[in-house]
């Protein structure tokens, strides 16, 4: 009994590892909204965006933090050997000398040229075109995953059409097996077959690298590990589509003006290189500060001096005629460490001024500094145009090729009907006996030819009509 529970238990450990071996390489069905929001929550590029939107808020907080003052504290210890002059006695004295000072200083901005607020205000402006940049950043990354999101489905579609075509070859063959045992059919259509039968498996293996090369790509941009084992769930699409008519270019451009973030990203830094101007025009100015500062010093020369009547006197002349001594009483000096606390109540001032800084000469910085902003500001406005030319020549080539990719996907639906009547009459008339299977094989090489043409125009019309979406401010999607 001890035993058959052992290996009973055994059996079942051994079970649920298999199990649980068999759940973490089970495949992941990813959708198109999982794949953007996987995107969005990890991809390293806009985890770098991210951060340096945090450097620019810590870059603007420090320049708001400037037009507070600055305070600091400081304090000195000096041990002095040899011979030193004492500031209490007016004296050189050979001793050892302890000495330590203390200061707190202050100092306020009154007038700086402006410098403070325009940097403020050029840090607000950097911040914002560094979140635009992030946008933008996004929205690349979005068009590239739904170009690999759409090589996908186009890979899955063909390899599911060749499957079919595959198993319509198959029950051709044992069809023509079976009359060629009748004696209807002559061997040689064996041949021919079969011949088509290879060229299918050939298409298909073709199909599936193209499929794997779509998920790889898929991956990559995704940043998932080669080795992960996905699936793609193919959304429901339409049966049909059409293009818009779009009659006013410079409509959906002027709209595009005032969406794209990388149009906004490139009007906030020529703003920005703006501002860059006056901050180094601000220095042509006086600057002017508030400074107040408070100090006390604590020395070992600092002594307390006492004098005590001793009890005697001492002779310091005699009365003219009287000859009676003249007296004073002795005194004794005595001297003792003037305590630490106390010196530093005694030595305790403060200060409170105005300082005026006036630029005479600066070796030119200035001047020089002025002028490459103005230079870079007009590299600003020129790729701010850039921008604005590359989003006009995009919306045109997007209607332009979601244009031209519907008439191809119209023209390779009539082609792919053309060739099914092809294949039809032409497996009619083999069945018939009036043709041979070699020429059955070249209708349908030209219909798996015209299923190809047609699911590529397809999804490369689909590609095509969500950039153009895109330009006109909807949302990337497939669902």
């Amino acid at each position: 009994m001890k035993f058959l529970f052992r290996y009973s238990l055994l059996l079942v450990l051994f079970a649920g590892t298999q199990l649980s071996a068999i759940a973490q390489n089970a495949v992941e069905e990813w959708d198109w909204s999982k794949c953007l929001q996987h995107t969005i929550d990890n991809n390293l590029q806009l985890k770098q965006a991210e951060i340096n939107i945090q450097l620019g808020e810590a870059t603007l907080k420090q320049q708001k933090l400037n037009y507070s003052p600055s305070v600091n504290a400081s304090t000195n210890y000096n041990l002095r050997v040899g011979n030193n002059f004492n500031f209490f006695t007016s004296a050189y004295t050979q001793e050892l000398v302890h000495f330590q000072d203390y200061g707190l200083n202050v100092s306020q901005t009154v007038f700086d040229g402006l410098i403070i607020a325009n940097n403020i205000k050029k840090s607000k402006l950097d911040v914002e075109a560094l979140q635009f940049d992030q946008q933008t950043l996004q929205n690349n990354i979005v068009l590239q995953m739904l170009a690999a999101f759409l090589n996908i489905m186009n890979a899955k579609e063909q390899e599911q059409q060749a499957l079919q075509q595959q198993q319509i070859t198959r029950e051709q063959y044992e069809r023509i097996k079976t009359m060629i045992e009748a004696g209807a059919a002559a061997e040689q259509a064996t041949l021919d077959i079969e011949a088509q039968l290879a060229s299918e498996e050939l298409t298909l293996a073709q199909i599936n690298n193209q499929l794997a090369l779509a998920y790889l790509q898929l991956k990559i941009i995704l940043q998932l590990p080669v080795d992960k084992d996905i699936t793609v769930k193919i959304p429901a699409l339409p049966e049909s589509w059409s293009v818009a008519p779009l009659s006013d270019v410079m409509t959906v451009y002027n709209n595009a003006l005032q969406s794209q973030p990388q149009v906004k990203s490139s009007q906030l830094k020529t703003k920005s290189a703006e501002k860059a101007i006056d901050i180094a025009k601000g220095n042509y100015y006086p600057s002017l500060n508030l400074i107040a500062n408070a100090s006390t010093f604590y020395s070992s020369q600092n002594k307390i001096t006492r004098q005590q009547l001793t009890g005697n006197t001492t002779a310091i002349g005699i009365v003219e005629g009287t000859f009676q001594r003249v007296l004073i009483p002795e005194t004794q000096t005595t001297q003792s460490k003037n305590p630490y606390g106390k010196q530093l109540n005694q030595n305790f001032s403060y200060a409170v001024g105005l300082g005026l800084t006036i630029p005479i000469y600066n070796k030119y910085q200035v001047k020089t500094a002025v002028k490459q902003s103005r230079l870079q500001h007009q590299l600003a406005i020129i790729n701010e145009q850039q921008t604005n030319l590359e989003l006009y020549n995009n919306i045109q080539q997007a209607y332009l090729k979601a244009s031209a990719s519907l008439e191809s996907y119209k023209a390779a639906e009539k082609n792919y009907r053309t060739a099914q009547k092809s294949y039809d009459y032409a497996t009619e008339r083999l069945q018939a006996g009036s043709i041979q299977q070699l020429d059955v094989n070249l209708a349908k090489s030209n219909l798996l030819i015209a299923l190809s043409r047609l699911s590529q125009s397809k999804y490369e019309y689909l590609f095509n009509s969500k950039v153009l979406d895109f330009y006109e401010g909807k949302p990337i999607t497939l669902e």
